[in-house]
């Protein structure tokens, strides 16, 4: 390995210059580099944590910082600190669980992070697990993007959080895209009123098909031009086009019944964004003027969604610290008797999050990144722990950012017990948690626990069992059953590519319903002794 060859791996490579060195400062007791400077001749450029290249004297200044190192780095190395600091300034200022709304970049290429312009993707999180991208024309779609790059899937590529400035770029760059590239056609009805707006790429060698808008959804293919005359459609601009699919959008809900009452929204065009409305109304007044009725289901998940946003807006914290309630998924959110768990952050510390136990007591704890949560006060914060410190049992996940899961504990006023395949044993997990620095502990209803249980067992059972000559299968009726071999209603054994159930009344005979035709999360491996205590 050269001198240059060392932090993080160098999958940024880029082309060598060799007029140009780079050089990371590092500082004592800090993950990220202070800085990433670039050596161009007798041009000195830095990197910071303002996230852009300014002239510097950093390195003039070496000698009297005793905590900074300067490290030589190739172009590679030296881009993979550039993509870390973009990526965990980014998310430290834009992925707050305060942030009203969080919004991501993606780019084709990794190094790329540090110019927004080569972004090719605009991704939002409007609640967790739910990811959309910007597809032009004020209109959202799901993607996935999100976590098959968080997954590796997706390995090359890379993300970062933005600001809404930075979202209110892409967003115009991706208009751009679609105003440049291609023809937009108003088709009307014999009265002049819009039926749909139409695209068609304006390169004739474009492969891409001509896609038609029509109030519904979003775009999709279409032959509509092909079938129609040239007075029944006429070109026109972006904006125009624009306007007119807002007015599609709220004429073909016009005469429907609004049982959710209506979403309120500032501007007309913001009806293609369903998630821009600001309020719901049961009846519109005379200041509402730009509105859309809801179905029940609509409503709801809206009004949650505007309820959590209202409360980051309004959200102050309790001493110290930002105080989180946290749910099983977002329609529990308007009400707080629904939550299972709260965690909390200090304002200066926001990478460092504790989840209360009792009273004065407070756990180590993950980020809130994929649960949804509530910004709370002190009345809704002595409500909410006041109830948990009260129920028997609690159930706590510890897990390990270095190995992943630990234990899964149930807990009492005076026991400690930790799952061990299908019961419980005792443990000491929370008396060990002050010496494992890498753990941290979530809390989890008892749904929740049950579905974790089932897994691990499930996991456990199958490495166990997956070399076995003949193996056996237990099926139940319930996920929760499964910890009771007593309730399974069928038994199923494999062999090689046989597969066969048992019938008490004739024992083992062929399984016209092989094992993968059952929900995998109604089965467990179980051993021979096992199977013979079922079968006998």
């Amino acid at each position: 390995m050269s001198s240059t060859d060392w932090g993080l791996r160098d999958y940024y490579a880029g082309d060598e210059d060799p007029n140009v060195r780079y050089l990371v400062i590092l500082v004592e007791g800090e993950r990220l580099p202070h800085a990433v400077v670039r050596l161009t001749g007798t041009t000195e450029e830095a990197f910071t944590h303002n996230l852009t290249w300014e002239p510097s004297d950093l390195l003039s200044r070496l000698p009297g910082e005793p905590r900074w190192t300067a490290r030589e780095a190739n172009t590679g190395y030296a881009n993979g600190f550039l993509v870390q600091m973009v990526r965990e300034v980014g998310a430290a200022r834009h992925e707050s669980e305060l942030s009203v709304y969080k919004y991501y970049a993606v780019f084709k290429n990794a190094a790329d992070v540090v110019d927004l312009d080569k972004a090719y993707m605009l991704v939002r999180r409007p609640e967790a697990h739910r990811e959309e991208a910007y597809a032009g024309h004020n209109l959202w779609e799901y993607t996935d993007k999100l976590y098959r790059l968080d997954s590796g899937r997706d390995w090359t590529e890379e993300y970062i959080a933005i600001s809404e400035a930075g979202t209110r770029l892409l967003r115009r760059k991706i208009d751009a895209g679609w105003a440049n590239l291609w023809r937009h056609h108003v088709v009307s009805f014999a009265d002049g009123t819009p039926y749909a707006v139409v695209v068609v790429a304006k390169n004739p060698e474009s492969r891409a098909q001509p896609r038609e808008f029509t109030g519904e959804g979003l775009f999709r293919q279409t032959e509509l031009l092909g079938k129609l005359s040239a007075s029944s459609f006429q070109e026109t601009d972006f904006g125009t086009a624009l306007r007119i699919m807002a007015e599609l959008v709220r004429r073909r809900r016009v005469d429907r019944e609004a049982p959710g009452g209506y979403a309120v929204f500032h501007h007309p065009t913001d009806v293609l964004d369903p998630d821009s409305a600001y309020a719901i109304v049961r009846e519109p007044g005379p200041e509402h003027e730009v509105v859309l009725p809801l179905s029940s289901m609509e409503s709801a998940r809206l009004a949650s969604r505007l309820h959590v946003r209202d409360a980051k807006r309004h959200a102050a914290a309790v001493g110290e610290h930002h105080y989180f309630a946290v749910f099983e998924n977002i329609g529990a959110t308007t009400d707080v008797n629904n939550a299972y768990m709260v965690i909390r952050r200090t304002a200066d510390e926001p990478e460092r999050w504790e989840m209360f136990l009792r009273s004065g007591e407070w756990l180590p704890s993950g980020g809130p990144r994929d649960k949804h949560t509530l910004a709370i006060g002190e009345a809704d914060l002595d409500r909410i722990t006041g109830r948990l410190a009260a129920v028997e049992p609690r159930y706590l996940e510890f897990r390990c950012r270095e190995r992943g899961p630990v234990a899964l504990v149930r807990l009492t006023a005076t026991t400690e017990e930790s799952a061990r395949d299908l019961g419980w044993e005792p443990s000491d997990q929370l008396a060990r948690l002050p010496n494992e620095l890498t753990w941290y502990v979530g809390e989890v209803d008892e749904i929740g626990m049950v579905a974790r249980r089932f897994w691990s067992a499930r996991l456990t059972r199958g490495v166990a069992h997956r070399n076995d000559e003949i193996q056996y299968f237990a099926i139940f009726p319930t996920q929760s059953a499964a910890f009771d071999l007593a309730k399974a209603q069928l038994v199923l054994r494999r062999r090689g590519d046989v597969e066969e159930k048992f019938v008490r009344s004739v024992g083992w005979i062929p399984a016209e319903r092989t094992l993968t035709g059952f929900d995998n999360s109604r089965y467990l491996a179980i051993s021979h002794e096992e199977m013979e205590r079922l079968t006998g």
